[in-house]
């Protein structure tokens, strides 16, 4: 019988996994330099890159109603920006919090780059409160 992994457990396993590639990230001498935000946002670009190029098993589901706990980033909230590509951004963001960082790391990588840069800023936000509690920044 295939154990079933609840959704905590999933999300310290994505956060250890970022965890790791932060602290590969700050052995670089010139990210050692860079803002938390910056180092977490380049660790999440590397995560991304690291992952295989796979098939998304199910596509996001197109719930009628936005997600209002999902903040985008400063710089899109000041900007009128497509309500489509918002929504995109935001589907993205929860679907970390529900099927996992790899999952919603792979959908990203599916959309536009624009629109893959402003997931990774907008989970950037999200993730740096949860990596300080778990010891990813000292």
């Amino acid at each position: 019988m295939a154990k079933i992994v609840n959704f905590h457990e999933k999300i310290e396993q994505d956060l250890a996994k970022l965890s790791l590639e932060i602290k590969e990230q700050r052995n670089n001498p010139d990210i050692q330099k860079l803002p938390e935000r910056e180092i977490v946002k380049n660790s999440l670009k590397s995560f991304s890159a690291s992952l295989k190029q796979e098939p998304i098993s199910a596509p996001i589901s197109q719930s009628s109603t936005r997600d209002e706990h999902v903040k985008l980033p400063t710089y899109l909230e000041k900007d009128k920006l497509d309500p489509e590509i918002e929504y995109e951004i935001e589907k993205l963001v929860d679907m970390v919090f529900h099927e996992g960082l790899e999952k919603a790391v792979r959908e990203a990588k599916n959309h536009s780059p624009f629109v893959e840069d402003c997931f990774h800023d907008a989970l950037v936000d999200k993730l740096l409160p949860e990596l300080k509690k778990i010891g990813a920044f000292k």
